[in-house]
């Protein structure tokens, strides 16, 4: 790291106005060295780069990319584990006006060639955990990281000691970046975010959740995973210091990393804090330093919700509500919890979300339909799908709308209540009701760990599969214990024990594997 930190390339606010509409999200690495040169910002428990370091291998990495000939709109697709190299090409890519994919590191060869056809990128990174997937690659020119491979290797990319700015050519209206969903139709679909959509979402959620300089962030979620990627700019805008591990740790090592990392802001999901709430319950360990904890991706459970404030009584825990297609729609702040436990709280400063009817028509406030979201934190839409951005993303009373897909309501005071996903939503005794509702009523159960709703369409029996830490809790007990809580029609004909449920590469609960179980 050159010793004399001001030769480094920076611009002055002045300057920076003057760039409004070229912005980029390398931005905000830029100003954060500016503010923090010497803060850390990334860690990953076996390196530390500083803010001011972090910018000059992000220079390195940018000029290194426009001598290949990779440019604006281009596209640089990375297959890795959660690695710090991983972000530094990310943002050296938005730097020179490329588009950014990153794929998860388990992602099969099928659904891998079919992402490759679609984005037909001009490079691609790969490490010791995804040499295998190289094949795939053989009209690409790749990146090796952390392995020894034929090729170009990462240390050549950040090898220039003083590296010049590579301007960004484009505009903060360009695409940044795809995250990779399925899709309606199953083919995966890259969803669009743009270096504007970025912008106005992160500081529209910091100024819910309020991260501070001297906070230590820890993402276990994989990058590819947008909840787990943002944080790398809400850290930013704070000076705040991210701990990159990987999705692995959040098992039984991950009490040791929060504690020898000092973590204090934790985000997560469901499946992760039902294992942080059983290991803390069973081996207790002191983590006086988390003081945020946030959840998306799925449900949170009540239960969930009340253990984590009894067990880490410090923190303040902020469920969330969002989507791929516009990142964030809600937060529920803390002091919001106990008078709107089942909200998902309200939406973000400048943005709008209103319940329509199957013709599209709006809802008064407290009628269930499907969930609308409008605001500049919208998507461009899907990559090379025209047809499914059209139908996702309509035009309703003049304005541009993502239609999200899940149903629910917005009450009088403007919190959301989520109902359940329209593909999720189960038929069963003539009633139509969400997993949500039973996992809910099943996760309130005591020595009951975790719990996701199936059914079996076949033989018309509703399932439920539970991971518990109490061996006496029986399949009769269960059914039992919801009876007395929940509709006929609610309660599971079937409930199976698993030591744990199966989770998708976002760590979420994986149906589509209970469903295989059956």
């Amino acid at each position: 790291m050159p010793s004399n930190t001001s030769t480094l390339p920076f611009l002055s606010p002045s300057e920076l106005d003057g760039l409004e509409a070229a912005w980029c999200i390398a931005e905000y690495v830029r100003e954060g060295a500016r503010r923090w040169p010497e803060s850390i910002y990334f860690r990953d428990g076996s390196q530390e780069l500083t803010y001011a370091e972090t910018w000059r291998r992000i220079c390195s990495i940018a000029a290194w990319l426009s001598r290949q000939g990779i440019g604006h709109n281009d596209r640089v697709v990375m297959v890795t584990d959660n690695r710090i190299e991983t972000v530094l090409l990310f943002f050296a890519v938005a730097q020179i006006g490329a588009i950014s994919v990153i794929l998860h590191p388990q992602i099969k060869p099928e659904g891998l060639r079919r992402i490759l056809s679609q984005t037909e990128p001009k490079l691609g990174l790969l490490d010791s955990a995804t040499a295998w997937l190289r094949e795939e690659f053989r009209e690409t020119s790749l990146v090796w990281v952390g392995c020894e491979n034929e090729g170009c290797h990462f240390a050549d990319l950040i090898a220039e000691e003083e590296p010049p700015v590579v301007p960004y050519p484009g505009l903060k209206i360009d695409p940044a970046f795809l995250v990779f969903t399925s899709g309606s139709t199953g083919t995966p679909r890259g969803v669009i975010l743009t270096h504007d959509n970025v912008r106005f979402v992160s500081a529209a959620i910091q100024a819910r959740l309020p991260y501070r300089a001297e906070d230590r962030v820890a993402i276990f979620l994989p990058l590819s995973f947008d909840y787990g990627l943002y944080q790398v700019f809400y850290a930013a805008i704070r000076g705040a210091s991210i701990f990159i591990g990987k999705p692995e740790h959040a098992g039984p090592e991950l009490l040791r990393i929060l504690a020898a990392q000092e973590i204090s802001v934790l985000p997560g999901v469901p499946t992760l804090f039902g294992g942080l709430i059983k290991m803390q319950r069973y081996r207790p360990v002191p983590l006086p330093k988390i003081r945020i904890i946030t959840s998306t991706g799925d449900h949170l459970p009540q239960s969930y919700i009340a253990s984590l404030r009894e067990l880490f009584p410090q923190a303040l825990v902020y469920p969330m509500y969002g989507l791929t297609e516009c990142k964030r729609v809600s937060i529920l702040l803390p002091d919001e919890l106990d008078a709107k436990l089942e909200s998902v709280g309200r939406p973000l400063d400048g943005t709008e979300v209103f319940a329509v009817d199957d013709d599209g028509k709006r809802l008064p406030p407290g009628v269930t339909g499907e969930l609308c979201i409008r605001g500049p934190h919208l998507a461009l839409g899907y990559w090379r799908a025209p047809e499914e951005t059209a139908k996702r993303y309509p035009v309703l009373d003049g304005t541009r709308v993502l239609r999200s897909g899940d149903f629910g309501s917005v009450d009088v005071d403007g919190f959301l209540y989520i109902h359940g996903r329209s593909d999720f939503l189960i038929k069963h005794k003539g009633h139509r009701l969400s997993p949500a509702e039973v996992e809910e009523e099943a996760c309130l159960i005591p020595g009951i760990v975790a719990a996701g709703c199936i059914k079996d369409e076949a033989k018309d029996l509703l399932c439920l599969f539970v991971s518990v830490s109490e061996s006496s809790l029986g399949e009769s007990q269960i059914i039992q214990a919801l009876s007395v809580k929940l509709e006929p029609a609610k309660v599971p004909n079937r409930v199976f024990l698993l030591p744990e449920l199966p989770k998708t590469g976002n760590q979420k609960i994986d149906r589509k594997a209970l469903r295989a179980i059956l």
